[in-house]
């Protein structure tokens, strides 16, 4: 019964994933700066988003998390594309993210009558936006005002299990981010002539492996 039920799970939420998937990539298309066949069509981030909600609805099942974390997914894989193509995570898209994350686990420790996994998560959505506000000023620019915003939202979501989800999303982020570094299509050369990665995919993508295995 665990089994078909965990099935189900999966299957429903990659089917709600393909089509808020689709939908949402109408905000791919309004943010990037130039039309991209590819990064901006539907079908692109339906299957993206579809897979991710599905890896969701697979590990975290009958829980009111995934109806948060579910719409977090939604939002970031727009964010991830824009970040990719453009080196940037456009505020418009990233606040949105945070607040409806704030009330979603506002939502659960009501009607848990638990604050505890929401007054860690804001603890942990402080601390990782103070180390982005420090790494920003200490780099000189190479971390954004999009990466600090972007590592609220993951402190936040990583918060709700524990500091070791924390702490393993941002390292996982780093890692990937090195990875890129090694790519030549995935980084830039600034102005200063240092190099750029899109690290808004490395930080959302370090805190779904943590949510997956928190779940």
């Amino acid at each position: 019964m665990q089994n078909t039920a965990a099935v189900w799970w999966t299957a429903g939420a990659a089917a709600a994933g393909l089509v808020l998937g689709a939908v949402a990539s109408g905000l791919t298309r309004r943010f990037l700066g130039r039309e991209r066949n590819l990064a901006g069509s539907w079908w692109f981030g339906a299957v993206q988003t579809g897979a991710v909600l599905g890896l969701l609805g697979w590990r975290i099942g009958a829980r009111g998390e995934l109806a948060v974390y579910g719409l977090v997914a939604v939002a970031a894989v727009p964010l991830v594309v824009i970040d990719w193509c453009e080196h940037r995570l456009p505020r418009a898209l990233v606040w949105p993210q945070l607040v409806s994350t704030l009330a979603g686990f506002a939502v659960l420790c009501l009607t848990r009558h638990d604050p505890t996994p929401g007054l860690r998560a804001l603890a942990a959505l402080s601390a990782a936006t103070g180390l982005f506000l420090v790494l920003a000023v200490v780099t000189a620019g190479g971390i954004g005002a999009g990466d600090v915003n972007a590592a609220a939202v993951i402190g936040l979501v990583t918060g709700w299990y524990s500091w070791t989800h924390v702490a393993g999303a941002l390292l996982t982020a780093s890692v990937l981010a090195l990875v890129l570094i090694a790519v030549p299509a995935a980084h830039r050369q600034d102005d200063k002539g240092a190099t750029v990665v899109p690290f808004g995919p490395c930080l959302l993508t370090g805190a779904l492996i943590m949510v997956l295995a928190g779940g």
